[in-house]
């Protein structure tokens, strides 16, 4: 096997794969990645066995043919070297030589057999969705995304596709964020994905590919949901769980609804922020006379209190919540201001766009200590 490439095209495919491949393994081969030769073009694959990624590279085969490198070792080599094309050389007993000019990189490598299969997808019926509506769902919601192992069906975020409609839901026991699309033109096809949960690492995975692009196409088949560009497959496994009734959580009656600029409250928050540590994270937000008095209390640090302007008519709110969680459930909204509905006792927070039900985040409130703080 041999082929040349241009050295900034397979640096950029590699690096793709580096999130993929396992850093802790029994498997070492599961710390490589699978290039293969295919027409003009190379293809190189990564796998974990739960999430996998195939690119295709224009290249000038000489030889075809496979072979498994070490992803990490192989990035760190091609970044180094300085030069415009690198060509890839499979020696006797799997050894590889990549070499550029006078450089000569020289690294085992492991046969293609014995690599995990990650199949082609034929004649697979795609649902087109533009890249900047999964941007746009899943920034609204990976932060919400539950780390407990404990709780798998939280481990990822809800997907579905149905009436005209890309919706998607994180929760963490703490908070959900909800947020939804409406396609439309040819976009809204009649086509639906039913309630599919996507893990944290396929969604990552998939935020990577979106990134740039118009469209891409996405489908689900065999418990592993494929999504596709021009130029590459992602295969992500799905959890195999029930999601929660995340509905039950959305507050039916109304709380007292205060507008505030957006910009006024994330820097009002992250002031109390400089309160925080790993034991305490509290804020204690109290509304009234058309003001919003936010004040952080802790015993091991200091204490600070600011105050903003705000817009609402209702009764005096009294309420404590993780700061950390109200600004990640405010930096997405769209817009200047935020509609952030609060209840007494134990009643949620509900923050979201003014009018809309586009964007929406539920943040469960917190009991803080008895004293006030500041004066």
């Amino acid at each position: 096997m041999e082929f040349s490439i241009k050295r900034d095209v397979f640096l950029e495919g590699i690096q793709k794969t580096l999130s993929i491949v396992e850093k802790r393994t029994t498997l070492q081969i599961l710390n490589n990645i699978l290039i293969r030769t295919q027409s003009e073009r190379i293809r190189i694959v990564a796998t974990d066995r739960e999430v996998g990624l195939t690119s295709f590279y224009d290249a000038t085969i000489i030889t075809p043919g496979e072979m498994t490198v070490g992803a990490r070792k192989l990035f760190e080599m091609v970044r180094e070297i300085e030069g415009d094309v690198i060509t890839f050389t499979v020696m006797e007993n799997n050894w590889v030589n990549v070499t550029c000019g006078k450089i000569i990189y020289k690294i085992p490598g492991i046969s293609a057999d014995d690599f995990p299969e990650v199949s082609d997808i034929e004649d697979v019926d795609l649902i087109g969705i533009p890249c900047n509506v999964l941007k746009n769902v899943f920034e609204k919601t990976f932060f919400a995304i539950s780390q407990d192992e404990m709780r798998p069906n939280l481990n990822g975020v809800l997907f579905e596709v149905e009436g005209g409609k890309v919706s998607v839901v994180a929760t963490d026991g703490h908070r959900l964020s909800l947020a939804s699309v409406l396609l439309v033109g040819e976009e809204n096809d009649g086509r639906t994905i039913k309630g599919i949960i996507i893990p944290r690492k396929g969604v990552s995975e998939i935020r990577k590919l979106v990134e740039d692009g118009d469209i891409v196409g996405i489908c689900v088949m065999d418990g592993v949901c494929i999504v596709k560009n021009q130029d590459t497959v992602l295969r992500v496994s799905l959890i195999n769980s029930e999601y929660p009734d995340y509905k039950r959580v959305i507050p039916r009656e109304g709380g007292v609804e205060i507008q505030i600029n957006k910009d006024k409250i994330l820097h009002s928050l992250k002031r109390m922020s400089v309160m925080s540590t790993e034991k305490f994270s509290g804020v204690r937000i109290e509304v009234y006379d058309q003001r919003m008095v936010l004040t952080s209390t802790n015993p091991d640090v200091g204490e600070a209190k600011d105050e903003i302007d705000v817009s609402y008519n209702g009764e005096r709110v009294e309420v404590g919540y993780s700061v950390r969680y109200l600004i990640d459930a405010i930096d997405p909204i769209d817009g200047d201001v935020v509609s952030f509905e609060m209840r007494s006792g134990d009643g949620p927070g509900v923050i979201k766009n003014i009018g809309s039900d586009a964007y929406m985040c539920v943040v469960m409130p917190i009991k803080l200590r008895t004293e006030k703080g500041l004066g």
